[in-house]
């Protein structure tokens, strides 16, 4: 609840959502966050990827008529399906339509796109891979880090910087310690 605060916060959703309602005065907001959307090639699974460093950053907006995300507008009619994936930390929605589009939105988890009713979802629990770029590039963040944080201490003992090295890298090591976890119980 509170990344969700902090994230729509950040994407000043309160402000987006009131110049919305200024161009579509006629228009009931359902649900409005924080988002990093992308247009995909299909309707392929959503996993951790360079895609998302590159994602649109904008806020979903859902209305009885469909969904907004910056120039991208979806009407309810042409969605052909909907899924929620429920992740740790966040959801994904994915929304393929009649016409062949497929689209993913990275949110904070809100209850109220469960309890909605206008965009039949499925909802599905799942945990998110990560692509074999996105595995190498944290991997060698991290082995940099470890070098970073071993030169560190070695030269100064433990210091500010090499505490927030140390943070860092812990920040970024421990998910992917519990994926591996994971897919080892899996």
């Amino acid at each position: 609840m509170l990344d969700r605060i902090i994230v729509n916060t950040l994407y000043l959703v309160p402000l987006q959502v009131n110049k919305f309602k200024k161009q579509h005065p006629n228009t009931e907001v359902l649900i409005a966050d924080g988002t990093k959307a992308r247009k995909v090639e299909s309707n392929e699974e959503a996993q951790y990827e360079t895609g998302w460093a590159t994602a649109r950053r904008s806020i979903l907006i859902l209305t009885t008529q469909g969904l907004f995300c910056g120039d991208w507008t979806i009407p309810l009619s042409d969605i052909q399906e909907a899924t929620l994936l429920q992740i740790p930390g966040g959801s994904v929605l994915k929304v393929s339509t009649k016409d062949g589009l497929h689209y993913q939105f990275g949110m904070q988890r809100n209850p109220a796109w469960e309890r909605q009713k206008v965009l039949p979802l499925a909802v599905q629990e799942t945990i998110l891979r990560y692509s074999k770029t996105s595995l190498l590039l944290r991997l060698l963040v991290l082995v940099w880090l470890a070098y970073i944080i071993g030169q560190d201490y070695l030269r100064n003992g433990l210091r500010v910087s090499g505490v927030i090295f140390l943070i860092l890298f812990v920040w970024i090591g421990f998910p992917l310690l519990r994926r591996f976890k994971f897919s080892r119980e899996h």
